[in-house]
């Protein structure tokens, strides 16, 4: 168990119920938060057009500062979120100009990744209602 300041589980809180909110706002079938920690910090789901059910997995990050165009993550959290058999993306949120990030992940991105890293930077796209939809309609297939 990690001990947090008062400031980072504030911080940490706030990214996270920022998060659950942008993620029901995509409507999807469900949203469920993992009862232990192991990774990610929620799964969904969405119908897709042939009756099945699209899963996504998502790890949420926090920051108080401005998010930069390739946001910095380590390298085993590159590797959980690309190479596990249900396809997850990363929220980044900038709790101080309540601004949210995303990437999506595939083994192809990025292309100047190095295993020998311990970080890696991954491209993130704005959030906005644009965007929103877009991310939608890709997840719901």
């Amino acid at each position: 168990m990690t001990v947090k300041t008062p400031e980072a589980y504030m911080i940490g809180r706030r990214a996270e119920l920022m998060a659950e909110l942008f993620l029901q706002d995509l409507n999807p079938d469900f949203v469920a938060k993992p009862t232990s920690d192991f990774g990610y910090d929620f799964y969904l789901g969405f119908q897709n057009p042939n009756g099945g059910i699209n899963n996504y997995a998502v790890q949420v990050k926090a920051t108080s500062r401005p998010v930069p165009s390739q946001f910095p993550i380590k390298t085993r959290l590159y590797k959980l979120l690309t190479y596990s058999n249900i396809p997850a993306f990363l929220i980044v949120v900038d709790v101080k100009q309540n601004k949210l990030y995303y990437a999506c992940f595939s083994p192809e991105m990025p292309k100047d990744f190095q295993e020998t890293k311990t970080i890696i930077r991954i491209p993130v796209t704005e959030v906005n209602d644009l965007v929103k939809e877009d991310l939608r309609k890709k997840l719901s297939g």
